[in-house]
């Protein structure tokens, strides 16, 4: 993300949710953007993108994730897991991480892009002093586990669209 003197961002455009695998976390967090973003601010010139640090070529959305989403009107059935590369990273103009340890192997790969790569709750909330800074991986546990993780990621979303809005 580049800004001015003034602060103010220049190159708007793709916010890439990073998780492990792409089949949860981001998926949902993507999502759950898009949908928020086009209710509460049409105008904001953004759209949501997703990837995994350990994603597998085209694995589908788990169960519970597809269950989640669509208890909020969200068809995501056909997402197909990617993995991040340059590529991705060069076209995305913030990247926002789900865990801390993620956001240390990703700045690793990819140092040029450093300045772009955040940790995604804290940015949301503009706060490194929040006591839980990562998105539990839901991977494996319950609908119930995965519904409160949902929770988590709109709240954390609506908080990022009022800051995007701001800025």
């Amino acid at each position: 993300m580049t800004r001015n003197n003034k602060g103010e961002i220049l190159d708007k455009g793709i916010i890439l949710f990073v998780c492990t695998g792409n089949t949860c976390r981001s998926v949902m967090a993507q999502a759950l953007f898009q949908k928020l973003k086009d209710k509460f601010a049409p105008d904001l010139n953004y759209q949501a993108d997703s990837a995994g640090i350990r994603a597998i070529e085209g694995f589908p959305a788990t169960e519970e994730t597809i269950i989640c989403m669509a208890k909020q009107g969200l068809d995501i059935r056909a997402h197909k897991a990617k993995s991040i590369d340059n590529k991705i990273i060069k076209k995305s103009s913030l990247i926002l991480i789900m865990t801390q340890q993620q956001q240390i192997i990703l700045k690793k790969q990819f140092p040029l892009s450093i300045n772009k790569i955040f940790l995604f709750r804290p940015f949301c909330l503009r706060s490194k002093r929040i006591k839980n800074q990562d998105i539990e991986d839901p991977y494996g546990k319950s609908v119930l586990f995965y519904e409160n993780i949902c929770r988590q990621l709109e709240d954390d979303i609506n908080k990022l669209i009022n800051r995007l809005r701001e800025e």
